[in-house]
């Protein structure tokens, strides 16, 4: 069965920027902990997460994903030409980054700096894997 995505069309060159800003972001989410700021590092890291998925997606299929739910974006990583194992990883990686987003972004409690640490690097793990999908 084919699942129903929220998706919008993206040139496919256009993933560059995609990663410009998956790289952006992970750069802030380093400076952030160098500055005990791991709140918004864990941020910038799952913002890092998510533009590296969508690059990885619209160099592919020339489509990211739209909606708001991220087990989506899973499912659409799956739907790229990339060979499936590629796009395993890289849902694994993906998952691994986004399961802070809510706690990071909208619960009372605060991040910590091993969870942020964590994030970023999990963040970099992930970046490295789409930029050597997309070299391939």
């Amino acid at each position: 069965m084919t699942r129903d995505i929220k998706t919008r069309a993206v040139e496919k060159g256009l993933n560059v920027n995609f990663i410009k800003k998956a790289e952006e972001n992970l750069k802030s989410a380093v400076k952030n902990i160098e500055n005990g700021s791991y709140n918004a590092s864990a941020v910038n890291a799952v913002h890092s997460a998510i533009s590296a998925v969508d690059a990885y997606c619209v160099f592919s299929i020339g489509k990211r994903c739209a909606s708001e739910n991220h087990k989506d974006t899973e499912y659409l990583i799956m739907e790229t030409n990339f060979p499936k194992e590629t796009s395993g990883v890289i849902v694994k990686l993906f998952g691994a980054v986004i399961r802070i987003k809510n706690m990071a972004e909208y619960e009372e409690r605060l991040v910590r700096q091993k969870e942020a640490e964590k994030a970023v690097r999990e963040a970099q793990d992930l970046l490295n894997a789409v930029n050597e999908a997309l070299r391939k």
